[in-house]
């Protein structure tokens, strides 16, 4: 080796001979100015080159390298530069040795090729030449072989894909702008006459820093090795290096190329290892779309280049374990390994893809295909292909196999054994469309079309997929056990079995968005339990969709079998998750059956429902067409216990009868609904207890401290035909009209149910008639009963409150239905009655008893006898035992006791005290304005004194009769009493002491008077008597009276005639009134009752009473009959 600072010398000798005024052109005159000057030491120069060939010979047989002294190196130096014009070397030093076959070989260290501003172009460490022995002969250094050591070449590639190249620190070559440009180059070196004995070039421990702008990586290739072969005709290149950069695990090339001379056009063939996937797409264009992969490529490639480009290719590759990643900001899918060969049709512009596989525990493909290399503008690329790579591609593939099982993803794979793809894919953006993809397996085909972006926040995805059939069991192998594993888990369980058919999924991606999937399918022929309690849905079929976040199963069709009433159609039943992806997912299911009322009500006894159970009732409660809507809601969850599970229960009963609901009664209704829950069922509408309308509530609650308690709560219509239908045993005609009643029934196991019913009696029409009381319909009243539904029912209170007559009390009925009996404690009627009543029932179409005990009837304030009806046909005897019973404002019956009949007429007899003291006996009978009174005593005096009319008479018969008239308490009566004794009557003492008839007066005052026969005939009202004409006559004395008797303010206006010895006077009677003698005094009582102005007109004697008319004043009477004055 030369030492470096002759080295360096070497090179400022040569850069001064390019740059100091020796150019090249002007070296061979240089020679022949040294040559003369030298022409004295021919001979010595001679003798030292002998020496020098003797020695070199010497070295060459002993095998052993010669180091050329500086001035020889110099020599070689001008030698080599005189056949490189516009260039000149620069030898740091040389080595010469003889190889065993005598062909000479240089070592030159550090080698330097300069231009002429004395640059270095080309710097070499170490580069050993082989001389051709032929080209010495002739006197010519012409190297055979060259191999270069440890030479670093640097080389960068714009982004139109044309290569700019330096060696060592050597300043960058001339641009070499295309594979044609390259070729001449090279064909240009080896046409130099230096060149022309050059066989092979060699290069070991190659350095090669490649910086490529098109991807934007820098590559270092180290341990490269470069052979290249100057045959006749061609040129063979082999290149071999390890390839280093982006952090990446290394990669391994190795690249051969062949090229004719004079030809533009190269076969290369590169064989790779580890290569990245985005490195080798930058390449060419046929593989540009392996740009989007992260993965390692091994193969082979072999390509045509010519001036134009690349005009053929074929490439068979193995791609490893990565993923797609188009961006950085894409999350890569992963994939293990695949492989695929190919050829380019420049004619077409087409890549075949004569294989393409793909092969991982995950997924096996085997495919075949062709591609469209298509520009930005939509037009193909054809031909040979340039540094351009096209903007998209567009191609069409045949699937022979596909096999889909990512591990933990389906229970099976997923087998498909022929399909088509037709797809577009953009580079830059990413971004593949999928017009259809087609895969069959037998009779089940999918279809799918897709886009797929890759945009700068990451994925952006819009896939639609159809599947024309699938069983049930394969759509669960083949539904991802981690998608919606509640769900699936659900739909596995439940859905037994079935076919599905139109399968269709859509899946929308879009960055920084949770992604939506929408998935549909119909079913037949399957078998669904949408709770593990409920007999299951037979031979169902519908659709099922999944949206996003909800997923829903309809049955469009199906039926389920109850224990008892026959099949159930549950057409129209749903399953929905609202949230699939809550944890755990909650299931709402509605389930909506069309059945017999016995089915429906069965099904509704099974768990966790339970109705009919707990309200103690049978599933055969009735007959009727039932449809019923059942929302369930309960968690998705490997245990569901009942508890978890809400429901609410609605629905119709149609065409409803039954005898058990309410024993003894057929209900019927049109249309009742049903309603129930977690708390309890409710059964409610409108409907008629036989014939008797009702609008009512069945409650049950399913609370503890409901068990066993249930109601009935609603409205009934009141009327004649409802006291009929429920027996109560009243008289047609006593209800009228209709109206509404609020029920409510409580009902308790085990003991009888206690029903209350209240009114406002609108619109019902209620008559006594006997009593002479109605309410009108359009009046409200007030009703309210309580009764113990036992056997017979027991009413346990009744009040009734409407137009002035108010009651309350219990009632009992029979057995066998209608009224047995009922008591009232107290009933009030207006201001005349106020009684305890007793009614008791006599059968069916007999009219009741009426027992009135206690109380008091006021018969001035009676109705008018025209506004009470009288019965015409047999009827029940009414007993009154009432303790009062007031005949006018100072008579007063007590103790009153008596039987009435209806029949005909109020009729009967009755005894009583008139004011707690006469005691008298009476009968009733009929009349025209009422009911006629005969009254008897056979204590007149005592009668008399006890009613306040008369009280100084004593004993004697009284025969009273009254007859009403028109008008509250207005009768004519007539009276007769016989064999009275008057004692102490101030009135007619005082008329006795007026005559001056000493003897009867004292008489009046001692033992008293004795009349025989007293007789009255008067007209009685509410607040006066009016005598029309009375008498009384005795031995002693007669007296007639007439006049008014005011009994309110207590006045009396009375005249009358008195005759005394009327035992002698009474003959001429006959011709005057009853009472009055032939002679008698005429009288006058005015005032107070208790204490009258009496005057007597004694002339009036001197009248015989034939003529006494004639000058009698007329009586008082009432001025208005009724009013009582």
């Amino acid at each position: 080796m030369i030492p470096a600072a002759d080295t360096d010398s070497a090179t400022e000798r040569a850069a001064a001979k390019v740059e100091g005024g020796a150019q090249p052109a002007d070296l061979p005159t240089a020679a022949k100015k040294r040559r003369r000057q030298r022409s004295g030491l021919g001979s010595r120069l001679f003798l030292v080159l002998l020496a020098f060939v003797l020695t070199f010979a010497a070295f060459g047989l002993s095998g052993k390298a010669i180091t050329l002294p500086v001035w020889a190196v110099a020599e070689l130096e001008q030698r080599i530069n005189r056949s490189l014009p516009g260039t000149a070397v620069s030898l740091g030093g040389v080595e010469l040795q003889l190889d065993p076959d005598w062909v000479p070989r240089i070592r030159l260290d550090d080698l330097r090729l300069l231009n002429p501003g004395g640059g270095a172009l080309l710097i070499l460490p170490d580069l050993r030449v082989s001389l051709d022995p032929k080209a010495l002969l002739q006197g010519q250094v012409r190297p055979r072989s060259l191999r270069i050591i440890g030479a670093q070449l640097k080389a960068m590639r714009d982004s139109q894909g044309n290569f700019d190249f330096s060696f060592g620190d050597g300043a960058l070559v001339p641009q070499i702008n295309s594979f044609a440009e390259l070729f001449d180059a090279a064909d240009a070196a080896f046409s130099l006459p230096i060149t022309a004995s050059l066989g092979s070039f060699e290069a070991e421990a190659l350095t090669l820093t490649l910086t490529d702008q098109r991807t934007g990586r820098v590559w270092e290739m180290g341990d490269g090795r470069l052979r290249l072969d100057n045959r006749a005709d061609s040129l063979a290149a082999e290149v071999s290096m390890s390839l280093v950069g982006g952090g990446l695990a290394p990669a391994h090339a190795v690249v051969q190329v062949i090229t004719e001379k004079g030809a533009d056009r190269a076969r290369v063939t590169a064989t790779i290892s580890g290569v990245a996937a985005q490195d080798l797409a930058a390449q060419a264009a046929p593989l540009a779309w392996l740009g989007v992969l992260d993965a390692p490529i091994s193969g082979q490639l072999s390509t045509t280049l010519d001036a134009r480009g690349i005009s053929s290719m074929e490439a068979q590759l193995d791609i490893g374990a990565g993923a797609l990643k188009p961006n950085a900001e894409t999350r890569p899918i992963a994939f293990d390994r695949a492989a695929i060969s190919l050829n380019y049709d420049p004619a077409q512009g087409r890549v075949n893809l004569t294989g393409l596989s793909v092969d991982s525990p995950s997924m096996r493909l085997a495919a075949t295909g062709q591609t469209y290399l298509m520009r930005e503008d939509g037009s193909p690329m054809k031909g040979a292909l340039a540094s351009d790579l096209p903007a998209a591609f567009l191609g069409q593939i045949h699937i022979s196999q596909a096999m889909f099982d990512p591990a933990g993803l389906f229970q099976e794979p997923l087998r498909f054994s022929d399909g088509a793809l037709d797809a577009r894919l953009r580079l830059n953006p990413f971004r593949l469309e999928i017009g259809q993809l087609a895969l069959t397996e037998g009779p089940r085909r999918l279809l799918a079309n897709a886009k797929v972006t890759a945009e700068p926040q990451g994925w952006s995805a819009s896939v639609d997929l159809s599947l024309n059939e699938i069983t049930q069991n394969r759509l669960m192998a083949l539904w991802p056990q981690a998608l919606l594993p509640g769900t699936r888990a659900w739909i596995d369980k439940n859905v037994l079995d079935g076919s599905l058919h139109d399968v269709r999924a859509a899946l929308r991606i879009a960055p920084k968005t949770e992604p939506r999937l929408h998935l549909g399918y119909s079913f037949d022929q399957a078998n669904v339990r949408f709770l593990p309690t409920l007999p299951p849905v037979i031979a169902g079929s519908g659709y099922s969709t999944l949206e996003d976040q909800r997923y829903a199963m309809v049955l469009e069709s199906g039926t389920v079998t109850p224990p008892e009433g026959g099949q159930i159609d549950v057409a129209g039943s749903v399953f929905a998750v609202p949230d699939v992806t809550a944890k755990p997912a909650q299931a709402q299911i509605i389930l909506d059956t069309r059945s017999s009322l016995t089915a429906a009500l069965s099904l509704l006894d099974q768990p966790p429902f339970h109705f009919m159970s707990k309200a103690d009732r049978p599933v055969s409660l009735g007959q009727g067409e039932a449809r019923i809507t059942t929302h369930l809601s309960l968690p998705l969850q490997k245990r569901v216990s009942l508890t978890d599970v809400y429901y609410d229960v609605m629905g119709d009963i149609t065409g409803f009868a039954s005898d058990v609901l309410v024993p003894g009664r057929q209900i019927t209704a049109d249309r009742v609904s049903v309603r129930a829950d977690k708390t309890g069922l409710a059964i409610s509408g409108p409907g008629k207890i036989g014939n008797v309308p009702f609008d009512a509530t069945y409650r049950q609650g399913f609370s503890p401290d409901q068990h066993g308690k249930s109601s009935v709560e609603g409205s009934l219509t009141l009327s004649q035909s409802a006291t009929e239908e429920f027996g109560l045993g009243l008289p047609t005609g006593m209800v009228s009209g209709q109206g509404e009643g609020q029920v409510l029934i409580k009902l308790v196991r085990g003991a009888p149910g206690v029903l209350t019913l209240t009114s406002e009696l609108q619109g019902i029409g209620l008559t006594i008639p006997e009593i002479g009381w109605t309410k009108p319909a359009g009046i409200k009243g007030k009703l309210a009963v309580s009764v113990e539904m036992s056997k017979p029912p027991k009413v346990t209170d009744l009040s009734i409150a409407a137009a002035g007559l108010s009651a309350q009390g219990t009632v009992a009925l029979r057995a066998a239905g209608g009224l047995d009996i009922a008591r009232f404690d107290k009933v009030t009627l207006d201001d005349w009655l106020n009684a305890a009543l007793v009614i008791k029932g006599r059968g069916q179409g007999q009219t009741v008893a009426l027992e009135v005990t206690g109380g008091s009837v006021d018969l001035r304030r009676m109705p008018d006898a025209r506004n009470r009806k009288i019965s015409r046909r047999a009827s029940a005897p009414m007993t009154l035992a009432l303790d009062r019973l007031q005949v006018s404002s100072g008579i007063a019956l007590t103790d009153f006791r008596g039987t009435i009949s209806q029949t005909g007429g109020v009729n009967g007899d009755f005894s009583a005290s008139v004011n707690g003291k006469g005691a008298v006996r009476g009968t009733i009978a009929p009349s025209p304005n009422g009911t006629a009174v005969r009254l008897q005593s056979n204590d007149a005096g005592s009668v008399l004194a006890a009613s306040g009319l008369f009280s100084s008479a004593r004993g004697g018969a009284l025969d009273l009769t009254l007859v009403p008239q028109p008008g509250t308490g207005i009768y004519d009566g007539k009276a007769r009493i016989t064999a009275v004794r008057v004692r102490n009557a101030n009135v007619l003492a005082e008329l006795l002491n007026a005559i001056s008839v000493v003897g009867i007066l004292e008489q009046l005052n001692g033992e008293g008077l004795v009349f025989n026969e007293a007789e009255a005939e008067f007209l009685l009202t509410p607040k006066a008597l009016q005598i029309k004409r009375g008498s009384a006559i005795g031995a002693s004395l007669g007296v007639s009276m007439a006049g008014v008797y005011q009994s309110a303010s207590d006045q009396l206006t009375m005249q009358g005639v008195i005759s005394p010895i009327y035992l002698l006077n009474g003959i001429g009677a006959i011709l005057t009134r009853r009472g009055e003698g032939l002679f008698g005094f005429n009288y006058e009582l005015r005032g107070k009752a208790t204490d009258p102005q009496v005057s007597v007109n004694p002339l009036s004697i001197l009248t015989p009473g034939m003529f006494r008319e004639i000058f009698r004043a007329p009586a008082p009477v009432l001025k208005k009959q009724g009013s009582g004055g």
